[in-house]
């Protein structure tokens, strides 16, 4: 095998799937400014800054479920008949 063609079987294998969902948001134009700046500041595109930004929000927020203690389990429906609950109304009120 060549070394181009290793090489292009390297590059398609390391290559990003495209992604087909979509997000749409609106943002003031301050924001949107801002955020491009950041972007191209580190060689990114507006879409790739967003992705990385959800995508350490959700790995941070995994962690942070991972850490808490797990929450109880559903008490079961008791066997025993219910308790006579109190009236809701006073027994002058009632007919």
């Amino acid at each position: 095998m060549s070394v181009l063609s290793r090489l292009e079987k390297r590059l398609r294998e390391k290559a990003r799937p495209r992604l087909e969902e979509r997000l749409t948001i609106r943002l003031d134009p301050a924001t949107y400014r801002a955020l491009e700046e950041l972007a191209q500041e580190h060689g990114m595109t507006l879409s790739e800054l967003a992705r990385e930004a959800l995508t350490m929000l959700a790995e941070e927020y995994r962690q942070r479920v991972a850490k808490e203690p797990p929450k109880e389990p559903p008490k079961k429906p008791s066997k025993e008949p219910p308790k006579k609950l109190p009236s809701l109304f006073s027994n002058s009120a009632q007919e």
